[in-house]
């Protein structure tokens, strides 16, 4: 009997936490023994897979070309609105001072 199976625990106790953390551990190795087996019967879809991993790091390096476009963009639209907006500021005050400052 493994000394650290929940098993073993006081009885009325819950399992100790390194029972807890074992049986979690050899839960977790069977998962992996089984994708294992499945990834080693797939043996033809690796390259499919390598392919397709090729194929979104390219669709990555794309979508960070076009996202920093978007971002040079964007700043060059708000210089441009601040710009547009001083200048509008500068417009108004010139004409409120032409009309007088009861208009």
């Amino acid at each position: 009997m493994d000394p650290a199976s929940p098993a073993n625990s006081t009885p009325g106790h819950a399992p100790s936490r390194f029972a807890q953390a074992t049986e979690l551990l050899e839960k977790a190795l069977s998962e992996l023994e089984l994708a294992v087996e499945r990834s080693e019967s797939r043996g033809g879809h690796h390259e499919t897979l390598v392919q397709q991993l090729h194929d979104s790091e390219q669709d990555r390096a794309r979508l960070a070309e076009a996202l920093d476009a978007a971002g040079d963009r964007s700043s060059k639209l708000e210089r441009a609105n601040h710009e547009v907006g001083q200048r509008l500021d500068r417009a108004i005050a010139q004409l409120k001072s032409a009309l007088g400052e009861d208009f």
